[in-house]
C-alpha cells in the first residue's frame, strides 16, 4: 500500500519568522535599490545642472554682444536694454552688464558682486559657490566697441542638491518606518492566518495568473506612452487610422486646445483653433488612408503649422507602421513662438545694422526714403484709384528692398498678392497694416539719423582741389560761384551706387552670382527734388533686369558668356536735357512673350510700337509666376509714369541673347522748380485712363 506523501505545513512560528526575514530582506533591497537610484540621479543631475548654467552664461554673453553691439556703438542706453531680451527675464541670470570700450557702464541689469564681472579670459566661465560668470567683447569691423558680462546664480544648482539630500533621508526613514510598521502588522495578523489559510491558498493560486494579465496589458499601455512622451516640451498626440484620436497624448495638448471628447477626430479637435490648417489636414489624411499616393509625398504634402491666440505651432508627423500599412500617426506639435521671435529679433538686428551702415555711407538717401515713405504712406491713408494704389503700393516695396528693410518690403508683398486676384482697392485693415508697419521703421532710422544735415554739403576733395585751382588761375567770381552752386546739388553718382548696391544684393538673393556694374556719372549733379520719383522707380527697370534679363551663371557659360553679368549705368547733360541709360547683357526682351500676354489682356499687338506700349502697361509681365521681385507687371507702368511727369522720354534697345538698353531723356529742371515727387504723388491721385504719348524707339 503506497503512502500519499503529506504536505509540508509551518507553524504559525515559522510563518511569522519567515514573513519577518523576508520583509527585513526586501525592505533592505528596496533601500539599497532607491540609495543606489537617488546616487545616480546625484551624479548625474548636478554636473548636468551645472553644464547647463554654464552655457546659459557662456552663451548669453556671446549672443547678447550680437544683440546690443549697435547700442554700444552709439552708447544708447535704452537700445543696450532692449537687447538683453529673454534673457533679463530669465530666473538663473541674476545680472547683466554693459560697458563701453573705455569700460564705462552703458547699461545693466540686477546685480551681482564686482568680483564676478569680466573676470578671466573671454570666451570662458568663472566660478564661485553662489555664482558663474562669463563675458565677451563686442566687436564692429574688427574693432572693440564694448563688452558684455552675464552672471548666473547657482540658486537651482543648490537646490536641486538640497532636494536630493532630502529624498535620500527621506527614502532611509521611509524604509525604516515601513519596517516597524511592517513587523507591528505581521505580528499582530499572523494570529488570523489559520482562519484565512484557505482564502489565502485560492488567491495564491490565481495571483501569478492576474499578476501575469495585468502585465501584459501594463506593458502594451507603457509602449504606447513611451511613443507620446518623448519630450515633455512637445505636444504628442497618436491618431488612428481613422483621424481619431487615442487616448494616450501629452498633458500638454490639453493645456494648449482643451480635452478632446471620446472618438473625436483630430481635425474635428484643431478646427475651433485652426479651420485652414483642419481643412487641410482632414483633405491629406483621406490622402493618406486611400493608400494611392507614396506614404512620404503624403507626409510632405501635410500641413505644417498654425497660429492659436498669438502662439505659433509646429507640426511634424512620424507614421507607425504595421507591416507594409499605415497603423496609426504620430501627431508632435511644438510651439515655436519664442524661435520665432527670436529669429525676427535678430532680422531686426540685422536691418537695424544695414541701416546704420548705409546711414553712414548715404545719410541724405535715407532721409529722403523716410519723406518718400511718409508722402507715399498719406496718399495711401484714404481711398484712391486702384491702379495708383497698387503703384504706389509696389513702389514701397521696391524702395524698401532698396534700402534692405526687408520685413517691411515683404509686408508690402504680402498685401500685393492678396489683391492680386481682386479689382477692390486696400482695405483698411490693409492700409493700417502698412501704417503701423512703418512705426517702428521709422522710430530706428529717428534714432540712427539723430540730429538732421539739411544745412551741409559734401563735396569731394578732387572737386575742391579744381576750384582752388581755377581761383589760383584767376577764374572770375562769377565762374567760381557758378562751380559753387552747383555744389547744393547731389551727386548724380551716389543715385548710381545706390541702384548698383541694390543690383549686387538682389543678384546675390536671386542666386546670379556676383555682377559687375560699371557707372559713369561724368561728375554731373542734379536737383535731388524733381528727379526722387524717378530714382524710386528706376529700381523696378533694375529688378526687371536682374529677374528677367540676366541669366544665371552656368546658363551664361552655355551660351559663351562670361559667368559674371554686367549692368552699366551712364548719365550724360547736353542741350537742357539729361539722358539717363542703364543697359545689361541679358537676355534681351522677348518680344513675342509681350505679344502673346498683350492679346490675352485684349490689348492691341499688331505692331513694334504697340508692343513696346504693352511693355510699360500695367498688368503686363512674361512672368508665370509671382515673385518678391517681380511678375505683378506694375513696376514699368510706374516707371513710364514718373518719367511721362517729368516730360521725358523713353527709348528701348535691345537684341536676344546680347542684353537690353533703357534710355530716359528728360528735361534738366529749372531752378528752384516744386519738387517733381510731390507732382507725381499728386498726379497719381487724379490718374485716369489718360494715355500721354511716348517716343519710345526700338532696335531688334
Amino acid at each position: 500500500m503506497t503512502q500519499t506523501p503529506t504536505k509540508r505545513t509551518f507553524s504559525i512560528k515559522q510563518l511569522r519568522t519567515i514573513l519577518v526575514v523576508a520583509l527585513v530582506v526586501g525592505i533592505t533591497l528596496f533601500t539599497a535599490v532607491m540609495f543606489g537610484i537617488v546616487g545616480n540621479l546625484s551624479e548625474r543631475f548636478g554636473p548636468e545642472v551645472r553644464a547647463d548654467l554654464e552655457w546659459r552664461a557662456l552663451r548669453g554673453a556671446q549672443e547678447l554682444v550680437h544683440s546690443t553691439d549697435i547700442g554700444l556703438a552709439v552708447g544708447d542706453a535704452a537700445m543696450v536694454t532692449e537687447g538683453f531680451g529673454v534673457y533679463a527675464h530669465s530666473p538663473d541670470v541674476e545680472a547683466i552688464q554693459a560697458v563701453d570700450a573705455s569700460g564705462k557702464l552703458v547699461a545693466q541689469h540686477g546685480t551681482a558682486p564686482n568680483e564676478m564681472l569680466f573676470v578671466g579670459e573671454p570666451g570662458q566661465v568663472s566660478a564661485s559657490e553662489l555664482y558663474l560668470s562669463s563675458w565677451a567683447p563686442a566687436m564692429i569691423e574688427g574693432a572693440v566697441i564694448g563688452k558684455v558680462a552675464v552672471v548666473v546664480s547657482t540658486r537651482r544648482l543648490r537646490d536641486a542638491e538640497a532636494r536630493l539630500t532630502q529624498v535620500t533621508y527621506i527614502t532611509l526613514g521611509a524604509g525604516g518606518v515601513a519596517l516597524v510598521l511592517g513587523v507591528f502588522t505581521i505580528l499582530l495578523f499572523t494570529r488570523a492566518i489559520e482562519k484565512r489559510n484557505g482564502k489565502l491558498t485560492h488567491y495564491a493560486n490565481n495571483l501569478e495568473q492576474m499578476v501575469e494579465l495585468r502585465t501584459c496589458e501594463l506593458d502594451e499601455r507603457n509602449r504606447e506612452m513611451r511613443l507620446v512622451l518623448d519630450s515633455v516640451a512637445q505636444g504628442f498626440v497618436m491618431v488612428d487610422a481613422g483621424g481619431r484620436i487615442g487616448p494616450e497624448r501629452s498633458a500638454i495638448v490639453d493645456t494648449w486646445f482643451g480635452t478632446p471628447a471620446p472618438d473625436t477626430t483630430f481635425a474635428a479637435f484643431i478646427e475651433p483653433h485652426a479651420p485652414e490648417f483642419a481643412a487641410w489636414f482632414e483633405m491629406t489624411a483621406s490622402t493618406l488612408r486611400d493608400g494611392f499616393i507614396p506614404l512620404d509625398l503624403c507626409l510632405a504634402q501635410m500641413p505644417k503649422r498654425f497660429s492659436v491666440e498669438g502662439h505659433a505651432f509646429e507640426v511634424t508627423y512620424r507614421p507607425i507602421m504595421e507591416g507594409d500599412y499605415l497603423d496609426r500617426l504620430l501627431v508632435i506639435i511644438s510651439d515655436v513662438t519664442a524661435e520665432l521671435v527670436r529669429q525676427r529679433s535678430e532680422r531686426e538686428q540685422r536691418e537695424l545694422l544695414g541701416l546704420f551702415q548705409r546711414i553712414t555711407s548715404d545719410r541724405s538717401g535715407v532721409e529722403e526714403l523716410v519723406a518718400d515713405v511718409k508722402e507715399l504712406l498719406e496718399v495711401l491713408g484714404s481711398p484712391c484709384d486702384v491702379v495708383v494704389e497698387r503703384r504706389i503700393l509696389h513702389t514701397l516695396k521696391g524702395n524698401c528692398g532698396l534700402f534692405g528693410l526687408e520685413q517691411y518690403s515683404e509686408l508690402c508683398h504680402t498685401i500685393e498678392t492678396e489683391l492680386a486676384d481682386s479689382m477692390e482697392g486696400l482695405t483698411e485693415t490693409q492700409r493700417r497694416a502698412l501704417k503701423d508697419g512703418w512705426v517702428p521703421v521709422a522710430s530706428w532710422i529717428e534714432r540712427l539719423l539723430g540730429v538732421a544735415r539739411d544745412a551741409i554739403v559734401e563735396v569731394d576733395r578732387v572737386e575742391l582741389a579744381r576750384v582752388i585751382e581755377q581761383a589760383r588761375h584767376g577764374a572770375s567770381g562769377a565762374q567760381l560761384a557758378a562751380t559753387l552752386s552747383q555744389w547744393t546739388l547731389e551727386p548724380v553718382a551716389r543715385r548710381l551706387d545706390r541702384l548698383a548696391h541694390h543690383a549686387r544684393a538682389l543678384s546675390r538673393r536671386l542666386c546670379k552670382g556676383e555682377l559687375e556694374v560699371e557707372i559713369l556719372d561724368r561728375g554731373i549733379r542734379m536737383d535731388s527734388g524733381p528727379w526722387s520719383a524717378f530714382w524710386a522707380a528706376a529700381v523696378h527697370a533694375i529688378r526687371n533686369s536682374l529677374d528677367h534679363g540676366i541669366e544665371d551663371a552656368d546658363e551664361r557659360l552655355q551660351l559663351g558668356k562670361s559667368a559674371v553679368a554686367r549692368l552699366s549705368f551712364a548719365v550724360e547733360r547736353a542741350s537742357g536735357w539729361i539722358t539717363v541709360s542703364l543697359a545689361d547683357d541679358g537676355r534681351g526682351i522677348r518680344w513675342e512673350a509681350i505679344r502673346d500676354r498683350a492679346r490675352d489682356a485684349g490689348m492691341p499687338h499688331a505692331t513694334h510700337g504697340d508692343l513696346v506700349a504693352a511693355l510699360f502697361a500695367d498688368g503686363v509681365t512674361t512672368r508665370d509666376e509671382v515673385s518678391e521681385t517681380s511678375g505683378r507687371g506694375i513696376g514699368m507702368a510706374a516707371l513710364r509714369q514718373a518719367v511721362t511727369d517729368l516730360g521725358g522720354t523713353i527709348e528701348i534697345e535691345t537684341m536676344l541673347g546680347e542684353g537690353t538698353r533703357l534710355l530716359f531723356r528728360l528735361p534738366e529742371p529749372v531752378a528752384n522748380a516744386p519738387r517733381a515727387a510731390r507732382t507725381s504723388i499728386a498726379s497719381m491721385q487724379t490718374y485716369t485712363s489718360r494715355i500721354r504719348r511716348i517716343d519710345i524707339q526700338a532696335d531688334t
